[in-house]
């Protein structure tokens, strides 16, 4: 069974400008923790995961150096125009076991948050088939270059 966790903060639709409140975000990221629940996190708040959890939630791009920031990229949708985008999710270190969820924003999928980020959301896929074009040719290199 997949617990998740959803993160709670504002975000704004890159599509439509829609601004969401932290309740209403549909931010989350499924087996981010071993917990038997699934739980709402908002900024500052301490989530019991580890290098592991983060490597069964999302696809690695790369591993984080020492302390540094974990940042993630996850999927959401718009509440407005329902349109999928990205957010680029901060936790930072705490402990071996113990994150700090810093904050989230809405993103573009460029070649540089790729390059940036640590980890990409195991849902990738999906998004790569319903996103042809422009947009997915861009970024799909980088992305195969990267999980190889």
């Amino acid at each position: 069974m997949a617990y998740v966790v959803w993160f709670l903060t504002p975000l704004t639709c890159l599509h439509c400008g829609a601004h969401t409140v932290e309740d209403e975000t549909n931010l989350h990221t499924s087996d981010l923790r071993w917990d038997p629940e699934s739980i709402n996190v908002r900024p500052g708040e301490l989530l019991d995961t580890g290098l592991q959890e983060f490597s069964d939630a999302y696809l690695k791009l790369r591993h984080p150096v020492g302390t540094e920031d974990v940042h993630a990229l996850e999927q959401w949708s718009c509440g407005v125009c329902h349109r999928a985008q990205w957010a680029r999710i901060v936790l930072r270190y705490v402990d071996p076991k113990h994150y700090r969820f810093v904050s989230a924003e809405t993103v573009a999928l460029t070649p540089e948050v790729i390059s940036a980020a640590h980890y990409i959301s195991s849902h990738l896929d999906w998004w790569v088939e319903t996103h042809p074009g422009e947009e997915s040719e861009r970024v799909l290199p980088l992305l195969k270059h990267l999980l190889t």
